[in-house]
Formats: structure tokens, C-alpha cells, sequence
């Protein structure tokens, strides 16, 4: 999760891919933007929790591509939460494949692991 474009310290607003093992060597100056960067911002006055990683069912597990991400959204202008879902597989810039909306809100500082059994066992991204 990343916490907005301008460099506030606030809480995170959105969810960020970052290409560790393939993208650019190269050093940013202050202020300079990443623009291998893969980010979608939810906007002002939503905020997001810590993001799972779920793997596709029959996905390749050694890929976490073949997966969706999972973050509570808190809006605050909303006063209601929402689980947003994106298919890795698509840049994260193109948003949500879906939102769950709850009908409360649920605090930004919650976070889980999946497990696929339901019995309490981490997935192998946890």
C-alpha cells in the first residue's frame, strides 16, 4: 500500500505493484516520479488496510501474477467499507475488477492471510 503521490505522511490511500526483480536500476532525484510504478489511488478520504495476495484457483502457485489482490477501503465520506478486489494479472491502474461494500466501516488498520481450506492454514503467499 502506498500512501498518496505528493509525499504526505498519511495513511495509505492506495496499492502499489513494484518490479523488484525486473524493473530499473536507476536512482530517482527528490520529487522525481517512478513511472514504473503500477498504482491505483482510491482518492481523499479513503484509505486502505494491509492487501493479500489470493491465488487463482488452478493458478500457478510459483506465480503471483496468477492471483487477485484483497484490500479494505475505508471512505470516510462514505462512512462505509468495501473490499477491493484486483486481478493481478491487469495493471493495478485500471482499478478494482470489483468492490464488496459493507454496510459499516471497518477500521484501515486490518489486515488477515487467505486460506483456501478455511481451516486456519496460511496460503503459500502469507
Amino acid at each position: 500500500s502506498g500512501s498518496n503521490v505528493v509525499g504526505d505522511s498519511t495513511a495509505p490511500q492506495g496499492f502499489m505493484k513494484l518490479r523488484v526483480e525486473d524493473g530499473s536500476p536507476m536512482m530517482l532525484t527528490e520529487g522525481e516520479l517512478n513511472s514504473e510504478i503500477d498504482a491505483y489511488w482510491f482518492g481523499t478520504r479513503c484509505f486502505g488496510g494491509e492487501p493479500i495476495i489470493v491465488p487463482k484457483k488452478g493458478g500457478n502457485l510459483e506465480n503471483e501474477e496468477e492471483a487477485y489482490l484483497l484490500g479494505m477501503v475505508e471512505d470516510l465520506a462514505r462512512e462505509r467499507s468495501f473490499l477491493a478486489v484486483f486481478d493481478l494479472e491487469r495493471p493495478l491502474k485500471e482499478g478494482p475488477v470489483c468492490k464488496l461494500w459493507l454496510k459499516t466501516v471497518i477500521p484501515h488498520g486490518i489486515h488477515g492471510c487467505f486460506a483456501e481450506d478455511g481451516g486456519g492454514a496460511s496460503s503459500v503467499f502469507c
